[in-house]
């Protein structure tokens, strides 16, 4: 468990200046909306600015692993390291989700603060719609982190090939292809579209922002949407075996 927490303490301080850069910029453009909001008049323009900023996390792990394993990359520790591929890539996981998790919480709280300037027209603060969103922001990091874990570990995996080294980026775009070519062909089997529509939870179709330059209207929306289930049940089990993928090919000492 220590040694882990090494690994973990490690991760942290390769990757804590990206995540203050970030959050300096989370900053810069909310204070930048803040100050067109004002100058406009309007408090509303904040808003987009916030959701935009929480779709950006839908990149945030993803990003940060890549600036991880690019360092760890330069100094090659990992090839003599005890530690097994899982520990490896899960301390950069796991640190890359803590992160997010900050970053998004604090442009939570940038959204409530925008919202409380506009409770003359919101019947009450979705704070439902927000769970939601964080929850389908975060697991869709996850999932492009974990596939941007294999790309990348297979990618140099291949470079022990003389043979296919110089042509290995086909072979990634290939798997990618190969992957959307097969669910495309699951969603025209009948059995597993039956399935598909009916396991489904109902969420409401949230908040949006709507108007002109001169009167913009900030509402919440009481229709609700139906949500399948299978999707999340398939991305989870995808991305829990690209994952062990990755850490058995790390385990084959992949040098970069």
């Amino acid at each position: 468990m220590k040694a882990f927490s090494g690994l973990l303490w490690k991760d942290f301080n390769i990757s804590k200046v990206w995540f203050f850069g970030w959050i300096t910029i989370v900053f810069v453009i909310y204070l930048l909306a803040f100050g067109l909001g004002e100058y406009f008049n309007e408090p509303a323009v904040v808003l987009p600015f916030v959701v935009m900023l929480g779709f950006f996390h839908f990149a945030f792990i993803p990003v940060l692993i890549y600036s991880m394993l690019r360092v760890e990359g330069k100094t090659q520790l990992w090839l003599h390291s005890p530690h097994s591929g899982v520990k490896l890539l899960l301390s950069k996981m796991i640190i890359a989700f803590l992160y997010s998790s900050v970053s998004l919480l604090i442009v939570d709280g940038l959204g409530l603060l925008s919202l409380s300037w506009q409770k003359e027209v919101l019947p009450y603060l979705p704070w439902k719609e927000g769970i939601f969103f964080n929850l389908g922001v975060m697991s869709s990091s996850i999932y492009l982190g974990c596939w941007l874990i294999f790309y990348w570990t297979f990618y140099h995996f291949l470079g022990k090939f003389p043979q296919v080294k110089n042509f290995r980026w086909l072979l990634l775009v290939g798997i990618f292809i190969g992957y959307q070519f097969l669910s495309a062909l699951m969603i025209k089997v009948k059995w597993f579209m039956d399935i598909y529509e009916g396991w489904t939870i109902n969420v409401s179709r949230g908040f949006f922002l709507s108007g002109d330059p001169g009167n913009s209207n900030f509402e919440i929306s009481s229709e609700a949407i139906n949500i399948p289930i299978i999707p999340f049940i398939s991305y989870f089990i995808v991305m829990v075996s690209v994952f062990y993928l990755s850490s058995w090919l790390l385990d084959r000492k992949v040098e970069v």
